[in-house]
């Protein structure tokens, strides 16, 4: 069933029924209801940890609300060697949202992306030693993110468990890794940083959210030398000024990246994408116990790992 296609009255029913329904459960954390892992969640992942990596191919990885749609907008400009947004939206290349064999099929250098763990990601793509960029964004405000993120998008919300609830429910649950989707943020970025330091993975460039906003032609820049495209100072210029928060998501809403099909699933009719995209809007957020609550949460998730984010600019 394509809930595009369907009549505003007929999407709203099916749109009700997906929020009501459990989240598909893999290896102990949640999955949002996509139609690949509603359907046969072993089958999937299977068939994502086996895919057939090539050479050329990039993935792209990242916990939620890290900046996945900007940087994926970003490094596709870098990989066309041009500053023209792409068409359509990038859970059409999602491991855990899109058909495997749909996205066997595309043509090379395939630019993949996704949320799962690293130890979920294709298998052969991690042992040889094919390219990976991997963003990670501070979680404060990944949390105020992700939290105004599933209020609206049908695939993350669970009416029958009532979540997310309220902001103070949201914050309490993370805390406490319920409703963990992805493992957690912290079980999540910890895989990856001991990923990287025991060499389990070796070709991988390291983006932080908050250096591109701050510097977003040099992180650029830094993109391109990774993924080997020399271009003019003038291309990565108009590509920082085409990727801006405020640029990519005017693009969005416009339909200058195509028509934005976001508002159509939607609970509040506008798009859960593109919110704020602020370094620091926590604070707008975190009471001063929820704020100690979660830097406990930080501490113990952390211990052993030197992981440093910025919180504000």
């Amino acid at each position: 069933m394509d809930i595009l296609k369907l009549s505003p009255e007929e999407r709203e029913k099916a749109l009700e029924a997906i929020r009501s329904q459990k989240h598909p459960v893999y290896d102990g954390y949640l999955l949002p209801k996509f139609p690949s892992t509603m359907f046969n969640v072993e089958k999937h992942m299977e068939s994502v940890r086996n895919f057939e990596s090539k050479e050329s191919d990039i993935l792209l990885c990242t916990y939620a609300k890290a900046g996945t749609h900007w940087v994926h907008e970003i490094v596709s400009m870098i990989l066309q060697e041009g500053a023209e947004y792409t068409k359509g939206h990038k859970a059409g290349v999602m491991m855990e949202a899109a058909d495997i064999e749909t996205m066997t099929d595309l043509p090379s250098p395939r630019f993949i992306n996704t949320h799962l763990p690293f130890r979920h990601i294709p298998k052969k793509h991690v042992e040889s030693g094919y390219k990976i960029i991997h963003v990670s964004r501070n979680p404060k405000d990944v949390m105020v993110s992700f939290y105004n993120h599933m209020k609206n998008d049908p695939t993350t919300a669970c009416t029958e468990e009532d979540f997310p609830g309220t902001w103070s429910d949201f914050i309490q649950d993370m805390c406490e890794n319920r409703h963990n989707f992805y493992g957690g943020f912290v079980n999540y970025e910890r895989e990856w940083e001991e990923a990287k330091k025991t060499k389990a993975i070796t070709n991988v460039h390291s983006v932080f959210y908050e250096d591109l906003k701050k510097n977003p032609v040099a992180e650029i820049t830094r993109l391109a030398a990774f993924l080997n495209k020399e271009l003019s100072p003038q291309l990565i210029q108009e590509i920082a000024d085409k990727c801006s928060f405020k640029s990519l998501s005017e693009a969005t809403i416009s339909g200058k990246k195509g028509a934005d099909i976001v508002p159509m699933i939607s609970k509040n009719k506008q798009n859960f994408i593109f919110r704020k995209g602020t370094t620091g809007d926590w604070k707008n957020w975190f009471t001063v116990a929820q704020n100690e609550m979660f830097d406990q949460m930080l501490e113990r998730g952390f211990k052993g790992i030197d992981l440093k984010y910025t919180y504000e600019l």
